[in-house]
């Protein structure tokens, strides 16, 4: 019995089995620590807009356009193929259409695939322009005359189709 008893504390501490899980513990929260660190220092989003706070405070006027353009009774519909862009605007008013239009085309998550068109009337309420090539499958729509009196958005999804209608902006949209 006595020989049992020295053969446990002759034993060095290495070859058991408990110190090592125990500090597995601690050095596995070092390694993930380490890990996120480095994430947060070198894989950093960037603000899709890094003006927010005057964003923020030009939602009214947003806001205001979207009521002058349902005011007017302004409904669009644009069609995107390939590059070329074709958009039918109709209004309900006698007040005529502007012979130039902007187009804003938003990217939800990455700011880089935004894009900024001029569409040109060709005929009354019949505008096209020419889109940059792209990978966007997704867009949120604005479109504005050259003094943005009015305004009116949209979504664009590649998975649905071509074609999608404009509405006048409302407080949902003007917040995206």
């Amino acid at each position: 019995m006595k020989n049992t008893i020295q053969a446990q504390h002759t034993t060095p501490w290495y070859r058991q089995r408990w110190p090592w899980l125990l500090m597995s513990i601690p050095f596995a929260s070092i390694c993930v620590g380490s890990y996120f660190a480095y994430i947060a220092t070198h894989g950093a989003d960037p603000m899709v807009q890094e003006q927010y706070y005057a964003a923020g405070q030009a939602i009214n006027s947003v806001i205001d356009a979207g009521k002058a353009a349902q005011q007017m009774g302004l409904s669009g519909q644009l069609t995107l193929q390939g590059t070329s862009v074709s958009l039918t605007l109709t209004a309900r008013g006698a007040e005529p259409l502007p012979p130039v239009l902007t187009l804003q085309l938003s990217h939800p998550t990455i700011a880089t695939l935004d894009q900024t068109l001029t569409l040109v009337a060709g005929s009354p309420g019949h505008y096209s322009g020419e889109l940059k090539p792209t990978s966007a499958t997704r867009w949120d729509l604005t479109l504005t005359p050259q003094d943005k009196r009015w305004s009116l958005s949209g979504e664009w999804n590649r998975d649905e189709g071509s074609q999608t209608a404009l509405t006048p902006t409302d407080m949902r949209e003007a917040q995206n």
